[in-house]
């Protein structure tokens, strides 16, 4: 099952003053209806599902961020998450995995996932500050390789210069050791063999006004095929103080967003 973390969304017009919560939980700790909810929003949002790839790739993950709308308390989004200790070339390090993402579209534009992982990450970072703490991720979709890209400088791939080979290093290693002969190290990317979910057709579409982006271009340049489910793999070097500037930019992100939908209106 795919692993990607794409901010996809579902086919509804955005609405003035729903507002999402987010709280994150174990895996283990979800329910039969909470899981329904959120294979039901998964595709909604992805063709090509399958319950069984779905509940694989759960159990593949110990937390999930869900995110409830605030007034009616019903499912609007969730990610999830795995969390890996390892030693790599330089030495002990924390993995972040993250899984696939699906946010109801009325929600878009909303911070408050992007909080909830940075919360998660400055935990992770505090608990062994001397570890070295990356995010590993493949996505298919822009938006989240913008969110990579604005947020962590020190990572790969990237727009703005050629990869840190000591991080490229490190993300071939663990593609590779994820998903074998599927990753394709020449182009960075993971293409599956097997039947997979594909972002739904008009969700995200890279227009030309997003294509004037240029980690957006960047993006489309590396992964052509995005489109038809192939994967960019991505590795970011986590540090604190990237983690406060983004934390500090999600944050007057949410508190203008209802501002901002206001004038659209």
């Amino acid at each position: 099952m795919s692993t990607s973390l794409s901010f996809t969304g579902l086919a509804t017009a955005p609405q003035f003053r729903r507002t999402l919560v987010a709280r994150t939980v174990g895996v283990a700790s979800l329910d039969i209806r909470t899981r329904d909810q959120a294979f039901a929003l998964f595709g909604q949002a992805y063709e090509d599902v399958s319950r069984e790839r779905f509940e694989r790739d759960l159990a593949g993950k110990q937390h999930i961020i869900l995110l409830h709308d605030r007034g009616s308390g019903a499912l609007k989004g969730f990610s999830t998450v795995q969390v890996r200790e390892m030693t790599g070339a330089a030495g002990p390090m924390t993995v972040v995995f993250s899984g696939d993402t699906v946010i109801d579209r009325a929600y878009w534009g909303q911070k408050q996932l992007q909080l909830a992982f940075v919360r998660l990450m400055v935990t992770l970072k505090l608990r062994a500050p001397w570890r070295t703490l990356s995010w590993f991720l493949l996505t298919k979709g822009y938006r989240t390789y913008l969110l990579m890209a604005n947020a962590f400088p020190h990572a790969v791939p990237r727009a703005d210069g050629p990869d840190d080979p000591v991080l490229r290093a490190a993300l071939d290693e663990l593609a590779t050791e994820r998903f074998g002969g599927q990753y394709d190290r020449a182009r960075g990317v993971v293409r599956y063999r097997d039947a997979h979910e594909r972002v739904r057709e008009g969700l995200a579409p890279v227009t030309d006004v997003v294509r004037d982006n240029p980690h957006v271009r960047f993006f489309v340049e590396r992964n052509p095929d995005h489109a038809s489910g192939v994967e960019l793999a991505c590795l970011a070097d986590v540090r604190l103080a990237d983690l406060a500037r983004a934390a500090t930019r999600f944050t007057v992100a949410r508190l203008l967003h209802p501002l901002r939908e206001s004038t659209r209106r």
